[in-house]
This record gives structure tokens, sequence and C-alpha cells, in this order.
């Protein structure tokens, strides 16, 4: 009897300091990205983006390169993401040791635009094209991809 007691007081206590019970925060939502994507241009080399369990792989469809990144931290509503370089072999992409990215999910196609760097998000230009205005030049360190099924 003593130990049913005693065993009751503890669960009571521990509910009581916040160590159990229903008081905990829901796990953050599914980054939006999630999945396989594939590039559609407009200037870098044909490859693949695997963002999957907290981690971005960008993939040469080659095999002669391949970058992956942790995923630092990102925000669905604001579309802004942020990842630090983890290592890379060949002559790979995107350059640097953490980038900034805000992006464009409408449908399959997603635009993304990178920034070097933590410091801000880069505003999204030409989202669905990532060619600039009149001229119809490229924007600088935007990519088109299209998800994979």
């Amino acid at each position: 009897m003593k130990i049913c007691r005693l065993a009751a007081m503890t669960v009571a206590l521990a509910a009581a300091w916040g160590c159990g019970g229903g008081t905990t925060t829901p796990p953050p939502a599914a980054f939006a990205l999630e999945g396989g994507w594939t590039y559609l241009g407009p200037s870098d080399g044909p490859h693949d983006l695997t963002i999957h369990g907290g981690s971005m792989v960008y993939a040469d469809v080659d095999g002669t390169w391949s970058s992956h990144w942790t995923i630092k931290t990102y925000d669905n509503e604001l579309h802004h993401f942020q990842a630090t370089f983890v290592s890379g072999s060949g002559t790979y992409l995107p350059m640097g040791q953490s980038l900034s990215g805000t992006y464009d999910l409408r449908d399959s196609l997603l635009t993304v635009q990178v920034a070097d760097g933590l410091a801000a998000y880069p505003p999204l230009q030409s989202p669905g094209t990532c060619t600039g205005g009149t001229d119809g030049q490229p924007v600088p360190d935007c990519r088109l991809y299209i998800k994979q099924n």
C-alpha cells in the first residue's frame, strides 16, 4: 500500500512541476519543400535537389558534383529558409558556407532565390520564370525546379 501511495505522489509531483502530462508543444509543420526536385533552369547545369529530414542535397544528374546542406531554419508562411554547408564534391552549387533563401511554390513549380550568408533573405524576383524585366536576362542566384513524382 505504501508503494502505491509513493508512486501516486511521484506522478502528482511530476505533473505539478510540468514534468509530464499534456503541456507539450506540438512539433513544427514539415518544411513545405520536402521531397525531390528537378532543375529546369535558367543557367546552371542539370541537377536534382532533394530536401528531406532537415537536409538539402544538390546533385548533378551525371554524378560529377554534389553538395550537402543542413537546414538551420525555415518558415513556410514567409517562404524563407536558411542552410549551412556540410560537404561537397566536384565543382558544386550553390557556393558558400551558408545561404538564405526565398521561395515561391505554385503547384509543382518551385522558384528559389538564394543569397550568400544568413544576414538577410533575398527578395524573390520573377517567380515562375527567373528572368528579369524587359531585358529577359536570368535573375542571379534564381533557380526553377519541378516536383519529382
